[in-house]
């Protein structure tokens, strides 16, 4: 009987740790124009926005997505987009080329990045538009996604509890 009673704890604790769902942490960068700049270059760079991704965390699976384009002009000045660090590297999320559709549209042109799986750690974050081409970067509103895997964790905590169970159950019953 009480080694029915121990599967079964030791069953709930699993089943837990495998339905339990991953945190997301999820970043939304404003609109933003750039200035306007004609041929020959150099064309600038600009840092869009800085995301702090907290403390005590490793992220997996970032997805970027946004528009070159926003409300006040539709359509971008060839840019290429960049979200990293130092530590981590920099990668290359979405390019708009001279005369490619997100440089004539008529409405803003959407990307997106799926970064994932990929081991980031805690802290701050770029996204930066690098200028490609005259006139000005527009880009519309852009999400940042990252999840933290939690199941791996309540699994060790889960497997953690099982040990101290058998434990106790031998130090009293045995």
């Amino acid at each position: 009987m009480k080694k029915l009673l121990l599967v079964t704890i030791a069953m709930f604790i699993l089943g837990f740790a495998m339905v339990a769902n991953a945190t997301t942490f999820t970043y939304t960068i404003p609109e933003f124009s750039g200035g306007y700049y004609t041929d020959p270059g150099p064309f600038p760079s600009y840092v869009v926005a800085t995301l702090t991704f907290p403390a005590s965390y490793n992220y997996q699976d970032v997805s970027l997505s946004g528009t070159f384009g926003n409300s006040s002009v539709p359509n971008s000045s060839g840019a290429d987009l960049f979200f990293g660090n130092i530590t981590s590297g920099f990668y290359l999320v979405g390019q708009c080329f001279e005369l490619d559709t997100c440089w004539t549209s008529l409405t803003p042109t959407p990307w997106s990045a799926d970064l994932g799986p990929l081991y980031l750690p805690a802290g701050d974050y770029y996204f930066i538009a690098s200028q490609t081409s005259q006139f000005v970067v527009q880009l519309g509103v852009t999400t940042v996604s990252a999840t933290v895997p939690e199941p791996s964790s309540l699994l060790l905590l889960g497997t953690g509890l099982i040990g101290a169970v058998g434990v106790i159950r031998r130090k009293f019953l045995g």
